[in-house]
């Protein structure tokens, strides 16, 4: 099903397309702020995701679970049945004292649902999570140009909100959504987005679940995005279209970083005993008597 209009509240348009708060510029900042937007493309900022390791303990010693969550993602709580959605939010970037704040909601990521006051949880310490579960969490780089383990591996999809049609003017809203998929909570139940396996092309892929916590209903609602087309609000007031924009992480399997990325002893190790087979091959040649030795 491709996109249909969407001028209604529909989780289609994003999970938190309700009514986008509208700038209250002067007039003559707007006309600024629109001079500096028109034209102009959209670039990927670097930013930080979440590493979560699960556990089962309150030691730690018993792995449950890991994933790469996105910052301030609204997920879907299927850890606990007491709430309907988490959310962490790094608070403090600072390496060695990294913090982030947990949430938890009775429905959609928004204040007005918000279950419990934000409890903040510390990088690399283990620390109690949701549904009885303990995580040690840390910061991964999500950059176009970070390669290696420590980057973060997630594709995700930015939904661009625009004041004019055919997506001009000013950007008044964007929305993030992770493309591997993970599932979500909107305001009438979960939802799912994906890129199609060995992505080349263009669609991002949407299911609903209406009614549903855990991405796991009959009923279902299967949409179909265009990467980088401009869609209409249908609206006579701002905002009027929006584009959905994918930002893909560097494949680890091609990463230089990646393949260089041994523990410090382990290429030490390596680096000795290349190193002892040259002293070893260059002295049997040496008083070997004239033999061509074990070299190349």
């Amino acid at each position: 099903e491709v996109l249909p209009r969407l001028g209604q509240q529909s989780s289609a348009v994003g999970a938190r397309m309700s009514q986008p708060r509208r700038p209250g510029l002067p007039a003559v900042l707007l006309a600024c702020a629109l001079a500096l937007q028109l034209g102009s493309p959209r670039v990927a900022a670097d930013t930080m995701d979440i590493n979560a390791i699960l556990y089962k303990d309150a030691n730690c010693f018993e792995r449950a679970d890991e994933m790469v969550l996105l910052d301030r993602g609204c997920y879907a709580n299927r850890y606990a049945n007491l709430t309907k959605a988490f959310q962490l939010k790094v608070v403090v970037f600072e390496t060695g004292i990294q913090k982030i704040d947990l949430r938890e909601y009775l429905s959609d990521c928004y204040p007005e649902f918000l279950f419990r006051p934000a409890r903040t949880i510390l990088c690399g310490r283990c620390e109690s999570f949701v549904g009885g579960f303990f995580v040690q969490t840390s910061l991964r780089l999500r950059s176009s140009t970070c390669q290696g383990y420590s980057c973060s591996p997630l594709n995700t999809a930015v939904q661009s909100f625009y004041s004019m049609e055919k997506c001009e003017g000013l950007v008044m809203e964007n929305y993030y959504y992770p493309l591997q998929g993970e599932c979500m909570r909107y305001n009438n139940g979960s939802q799912a987005f994906s890129l199609p396996p060995g992505y080349s092309g263009k669609n991002i892929s949407q299911v609903d679940f209406p009614g549903n916590d855990g991405c796991n209903g009959v009923s279902q609602r299967k949409y179909s995005m265009v990467d980088g087309q401009c869609y209409s609000l249908y609206s006579k007031v701002a905002p009027m279209s929006f584009v959905w924009q994918v930002e893909k992480a560097k494949p680890l399997a091609v990463s230089p970083a990646t393949r260089s990325a041994s523990p410090p002893g382990l290429a030490w190790a390596l680096a000795s005993s290349l190193w002892l087979v040259a002293v070893v091959g260059g002295a049997a040649r040496g008083s070997g008597g004239g033999g061509r030795g074990g070299g190349p």
